[in-house]
Order: structure tokens, then sequence, then C-alpha cells
């Protein structure tokens, strides 16, 4: 049977690129399904994601017209990444209705933690709109049992899933973690990733450990922000460093040389892929309690979960790690051993693929009776 997937990939990198790349990629998935993609790519910076602007209405209307021809072809499914900002879920409803005019079955996955935000703040007749469209699908996803309640009262229990993230392994075995202390922060360079927080606590932690190298890895969120953050750091000259995004053996080199992750995202997330990566290359995380991290990060196991991204606590945590050789050793194999048991790629190829083969198989017997 068909499976179209809709969504964007790289670039830009960001978790729903990267998402869509992997579902692609799914090995599980090209067995039990004629897979082809619909591809809603925008090459424009981050900071215009979500925004209402000329390029992104003829980017939904070309994706929709392209999404209604394909429906024209033999019946199947549809997998949407479904959009937390008010004109992607608009695109998305629309491709909804198409789809199920047509007679498809219609799956979503909600990759990131702000659905319910954007459902309360909208206007009483938007909020119908997101009913109905939600109901309209015959089943939706979720990233792990701690997002099931976003949907609470908008579906029945029977059409929601749990389907989480995995992550490629990117363990480097024989690169040891020697020399000067290395604290990493991989993520985009956004604000609502916890990017002012995060130097502000290296530029703590500097003052009792002068010695840690501070690398920050990722696409700047735009021009203003690069220009505060680099004069804010600049006290401490090459103890905090800042790269582009990087990616394979670059990524894995850092991630596998460095002795802790800070990533304290200070909004919703989803199930951020750098905590997987983290925990594939068994580093200890300093993080926050944000979308499905407190349930992938055990507080006090594989790191610290904050509840905010403070700079004092993060600082006192960053140092509790570099000076507890013991305690570093242990949350790494803690880590290590969480993903390995919980997060492979191979692991969520299979989920991902059984959830979709078991809701195309159940609608398509339905529909026949």
């Amino acid at each position: 049977m068909r499976l179209i997937v809709v969504g964007p990939t790289p670039p830009p990198v960001h978790g729903v690129t990267t998402s869509t790349s992997l579902v692609l990629a799914n090995p599980e998935l090209r067995r039990a399904f004629e897979v082809e993609h619909l591809d809603t790519s925008d090459r424009r910076p981050l900071e215009t994601i979500a925004r209402w602007d000329a390029s992104n209405v003829r980017l939904a209307l070309a994706h929709l017209a392209e999404l209604w021809t394909r429906l024209s072809g033999p019946r199947g499914a549809i997998y949407l990444p479904l959009s937390a900002s008010s004109g992607g879920f608009v695109r998305d409803a629309l491709m909804v209705e198409a789809a199920r005019s047509r007679g498809w079955v219609v799956t979503g996955h909600l990759r990131g933690g702000e659905f319910l935000d954007l459902f309360t703040r909208s206007p009483a007749l938007a909020r119908a709109a997101f009913r109905r469209t939600v109901r309209s699908f015959d089943s939706l996803a979720v990233l792990g049992d701690s997002l099931r309640w976003m949907f609470g009262g908008l579906i029945p229990a029977a059409r929601l899933a749990v389907v989480p993230n995995g992550t490629t392994d990117h363990l480097v075995p024989d690169l040891p973690r020697a020399g000067r202390p290395r604290i990493l922060f991989l993520s985009n360079l956004r604000v609502r990733k916890g990017l002012r927080e995060s130097v502000d606590a290296a530029l703590l932690a500097l003052t009792e450990e002068p010695d840690i190298d501070f690398v920050f890895a990722g696409e700047w969120e735009n021009a203003r922000l690069r220009s505060e953050i680099l004069s804010r750091s600049a006290p401490a000259g090459d103890r905090i460093r800042f790269l582009d995004t990087v990616g394979g053996h670059e990524k894995r080199r850092l991630l596998s040389s460095a002795w802790a992750l800070l990533f304290p995202p200070r909004e919703p997330e989803g199930h951020p892929r750098v905590v997987l990566e983290a925990l594939s290359a068994g580093l200890p995380i300093i993080t926050t309690n944000q979308g499905t991290i407190a349930e992938t990060v055990p507080d006090g196991v594989c790191g610290f979960v904050l509840p905010k991204p403070d700079p004092a606590a993060l600082a006192a945590r960053i140092l509790t790690l570099v000076r507890d050789a013991p305690l570093r050793a242990e949350m790494s194999a803690a880590a290590r051993a969480r993903y390995e048991d919980r997060y492979t790629q191979a692991r969520a190829d299979r989920a991902l693929s059984a959830w979709l083969e078991e809701v195309t198989a159940r609608c398509v017997a339905s529909r026949a009776s």
C-alpha cells in the first residue's frame, strides 16, 4: 500500500527535518509500504519558521496542490508531522480534509510540545476547527507518555499512540575523554533552547574552574542574537567557543569527547534528538523538564533535570560533574545503557512501522466491511 510521508528535510537542520529524513530512510516502512515523499521544505533561515508571510503561503498552496494530485492515484495512507504554529496547522488541516475526502487513511505525529498552547490561545471558532481536524485523524502519535495529555478530550484514547524518537549510534569507543573538561551545547542557537542561560552558566562555572572548555555548536537564530551572545561571552575568551552546525563524524567526535551535554530548553519540547544523541554517546546531560525529557533522562541517574534553566543551578551541576569523576562515569554508563535499551534507531524504526501498519490494516478492514 502507498504511504505518503509529508514533511521537510534539511537544510535547515532542526527536529522535524531530521525526523522526516529518518522516516524516509526507515527500512521497516519500506518493507511494509510503497513510500513516497511530499517535500514541504523551506530552505530559508530558521527565523522564517512558523512566520505568516507571502512565501510561506505560496509554499503551503503548492504543497496542497501536489498532495491533491497524488491522492488521485491508488489509495493508501498519509503520515503528517503535526505543526504547532497557526499557519502550519491551517495547512495541515487542509491536507487532512483532502486526504479524507479521497478515502485515505490519515495519521499524524506530534513532533513538538506546543500544540496545547496553540489550541488554548486560539479564539473559540479556531478551537472548534482544531477539534474537527484532530478528530479527523485515524490515529495520532505523541513522542512519550508525558505528552498524552495534550490530546485529552480531543481524540479517543484508542486512536492515540506513543511512538518515541530514536537515534543512530554516536559513540566513538576509542576516543578518550581526556585532557581539559569539555561541556557541549549542541542545538540550534536559539533563545528558546536556553542559550542565554547556558552562556551565563558557563561564565559562572569558569569563575571557579577556569580550565573548562565550553563548545556551542548550531545555527544562529538571527544576527542580533549572535551579536548579543558573542559580546556576552567575550570575557571568557577561547574558553567559550561557537561552531556552525555540525554533522556526521564531526558531531560524533564532539559528543564522544565531551564530558557532559548542556541543553536546558526554556520552552516546550517534544523528544529532543540531541538528548538521545548524548545518551548514545554516554554523556551525562544537564537539562530541564520540558516535553518528554524527564521520562527520557531520569534525574540523578543519567544526568540532572532542572525545573527551569537557572544559570546558577546549571553552573552548580556543571561543576559537580567536572569535579566528581566517579559520578560522571556512573552517569555515563547509565546514559549509554538507557540508549541501548530504549532509544536506538532500529527500535524507533520498528515502533513507527508497527504503528502505521496496524492503523492502516485496521482502517482498511473497517471500511471494507
